[in-house]
């Protein structure tokens, strides 16, 4: 792992290294990966202790559950021993490993946690819009909000949530226009990254099925989504649903019902 991690630095120089003590996912938990490593604190504390001296003075962080399973909920003290070997931040998703991305997330596990570290705690889970964040940041003390599953369907997310806590002001969904610019931008730059349009349109398959969330028609689009494989196919996509959208907002504003005139 430091050796790993002094190669990504020299790749692509990035800011800071970050260890996901929090991945759930089978093939990872069964090499003793990811969130496996919340009930191995010992080979935790010597991956966490070997990258900080590998990649010192940048910074490194890590995230973790709030633990394994109920049973073993030790957030609080793995994120103190992450502080004393060095680890800047901790970011704390309010679930366990056996919950994977069921039930409801513990944000008292995540406030006990900003109670017994003093380094940044970030906090994530079932953060869906502006209020969220701000509520649970006044309820827990933490410094900063992570979005995960949200922002899968509704990338604009993090500009609404800026614009709330500068303002106060909860800005509206953006227009459909607007979100089709985007999934489309979306899409080219998959197609310039991959260098090969069938294979990147294919890959984005699953996140056009998370863009469709709230759009109506999403059922009629997710099957759509299912078979395309050209930017061209998402262009006359986009100008349908666009077209569709507009006439029925034309339709309401032609049959909303007028006041009455003041006699």
């Amino acid at each position: 792992m430091a050796q790993a991690a002094r190669q990504v630095i020299d790749w692509v120089e990035p800011d800071f290294i970050d260890l996901n003590f929090g991945c759930p996912v089978n093939k990872v938990v069964a090499k003793n990966g990811g969130s496996a490593l919340l009930k191995d604190c010992p080979t935790l504390s010597r991956v966490a202790e070997a990258v900080v001296r590998a990649v010192a003075p940048m910074p490194v962080t890590a995230k973790i559950r709030i633990g394994w399973d109920a049973e073993m909920i030790n957030a609080p003290r793995v994120a103190k021993l992450l502080e004393e070997l060095g680890v800047a931040a901790i970011a704390v998703h309010g679930r366990t490993r056996a919950q994977g991305y069921a039930g409801a997330a513990d944000w008292n596990v995540i406030a006990a946690v900003v109670e017994a570290v003093s380094i940044p705690v970030i906090g994530n889970g079932d953060l869906t819009d502006a209020p969220d964040v701000v509520r649970r940041r006044d309820e827990s003390g933490i410094a900063g909000a992570m979005i995960g599953r949200a922002a899968m369907s509704s990338p604009w997310i993090f500009s609404q949530m800026k614009h709330y806590l500068a303002t106060g002001e909860l800005l509206p969904p953006p227009d459909p226009e607007i979100k089709w610019r985007l999934i489309q931008r979306h899409c080219e730059l998959a197609v310039q990254v991959w260098g090969a349009e069938n294979h990147a349109i294919r890959s984005m398959r699953g996140r056009l099925m998370a863009y469709s969330k709230g759009f109506p028609g999403s059922k009629m689009l997710r099957e759509k989504f299912q078979r395309v494989e050209t930017l061209r196919e998402i262009d006359e996509i986009a100008r349908l649903h666009v077209a569709v959208a507009s006439k029925q907002h034309d339709d309401c504003n032609l049959y909303r019902p007028q006041p009455t005139a003041p006699s």
